[in-house]
């Protein structure tokens, strides 16, 4: 309530009570309560005042004070007539009254308190209030100070497709006033998508439900897909080396980077180094001989690891057989026959040791079938992808989860596809290699990246 309203109300009811008080004649009850109504109004006027000591004390103690005080101020008057008890119990209720009055005060005008906490931050210059919306923005409401006035405003995002990140500290609202205006409007708007939910099932739920309610929006309704890794009764499968999206052997050498990478970050400073290249390079000669294997058959991360833990006199002698990945095995195949088998152990084993942590039957499963492909704007069958993480195993699953990414990346970003968006919740857990390339050449194909980051 405003102040100067605060004090003219005040005002008004004094001149009211004095009214009422004047109206009566001799000393009775109803000439008693007009004289505690003006008393009343007159510290009302005065509840603006500020005390420090007054603040302090507690509403409910004088809450209690100022009834007890009314009930013997009103229904003992009789009794004590104006005796002395009569008017030290007047006294008594008229500093309850006062203290009451500036406890109020002190809430009421909280704006104007020398307590710096309680006062609303200013920004340095107006922000923007008009709506500014089309078929593509996402558009966050908001409240802001200015001059000490509050407007409200808004933060119009006109063309997602440049990309946006959130980043504050933890538990500061990123999901609330950020990511989930952009998965309900953008959803609402016929977009399709991707979301990699770190603490699965927080944003993941939030898409469903959302989708759910506009499921009129679309021409053909998204294929709602999940991928958790904790438990395979919660998940769809999805092979991330599907054979028709190998198109070169490079893929492949991309695919082998992003699992090496994630299970061992600390590599990403050491790009170059004997034994890092090493098992880079055989793990990408198993995934592309197996691409090309009964026609891709068994091209899927689970298989590509189990075949690079068999003894590898066996798989060398398989390998060299295909004549696109003899050039990748030349090095292993020289150091083998020079009888370097101390040199040859250490390469195989950099691979073997970190890939060794994704097995695990859940993971296996999870990425073996084929219920999904990875193309989500796909306008014949779009799709809305949850990719769920777990914070305790986050240094598992980042291998395959980054698998799926990565894999996306190269097929979503294509020319004349259905608009979609690319959200990725707390995106420094998970190395994407590309993402920058990804936003500075996706706007053009309608792909919106939208991340977020804890400060």
């Amino acid at each position: 309530m405003n102040k100067k309203l605060f004090h003219i109300f005040g005002i008004l009811a004094i001149i009211l009570s004095v009214l009422h008080l004047i109206s009566f004649e001799g000393f009775s009850l109803m000439q008693n309560l007009s004289l505690l109504k003006l008393t009343i109004s007159t510290l009302l006027v005065m509840s603006g005042m500020s005390s420090s000591i007054i603040r302090n004390v507690k509403i409910n103690t004088v809450i209690v004070a100022l009834i007890c005080s009314i009930v013997c101020f009103v229904f003992l008057h009789e009794l004590f007539e104006m005796s002395t008890v009569y008017i030290i119990l007047f006294i008594l209720l008229v500093l309850v009254i006062y203290i009451l009055s500036i406890s109020l005060g002190s809430y009421i005008n909280y704006g104007e308190m020398d307590d710096k906490n309680n006062k609303p931050i200013e920004v340095d210059f107006m922000q923007e209030t008009k709506l500014m919306e089309n078929e593509f923005s996402v558009n966050i409401p908001t409240r802001f100070t200015y001059q000490k006035k509050q407007y409200k405003g808004w933060l119009n995002i006109v063309n997602p497709f440049r990309g946006s990140i959130a980043v504050g500290l933890p538990g500061s609202g990123k999901t609330y006033t950020f990511f989930y205006h952009y998965i309900e409007q953008m959803i609402s708007k016929g977009y399709c998508g991707f979301c990699y939910d770190f603490k699965f099932d927080e944003l993941s739920a939030i898409v469903y439900n959302i989708l759910l309610h506009n499921a009129n929006k679309y021409p053909v309704m998204p294929k709602f897909y999940v991928i958790n890794l904790d438990d395979a009764h919660k998940s769809n499968r999805c092979n991330p080396l599907n054979p028709a999206f190998l198109t070169d052997i490079i893929d492949a050498y991309e695919a082998a980077y992003m699992v090496m990478i994630n299970l061992n970050k600390s590599w990403v400073k050491k790009q170059g180094d004997f034994f890092i290249e090493s098992a880079i390079v055989f793990f990408t000669a198993i995934i592309w001989y197996l691409k090309q294997y009964e026609k891709g058959k068994y091209c899927t991360l689970p298989h590509a690891i189990e075949l690079l833990m068999r003894p590898y006199e066996a798989v060398f002698s398989m390998l060299q057989e295909n004549q696109d990945v003899r050039n990748y095995m030349s090095p292993f195949i020289n150091a083998m026959e020079g009888g370097a088998q101390e040199q040859l152990q250490g390469q195989i084993a950099s691979g073997q040791i970190p890939l060794a942590r994704l097995s695990s039957p859940t993971i296996y499963w999870a990425l073996s079938g084929d219920d999904f492909t990875l193309d989500i704007n796909n306008p014949q069958e779009p799709k809305i992808v949850c990719l769920g993480n777990n914070p305790d195993r986050q240094n598992i699953y980042a291998a395959a989860l980054s698998l799926y990414i990565s894999r996306m990346f190269k097929v979503i970003n294509r020319p004349k596809r259905q608009k979609c968006f690319v959200m990725l919740d707390e995106l420094p857990t998970i190395y994407i290699r590309g993402l920058d390339n990804l936003i500075a050449t996706a706007r053009s194909n309608k792909v919106a990246i939208v991340a977020g980051a804890q400060d």
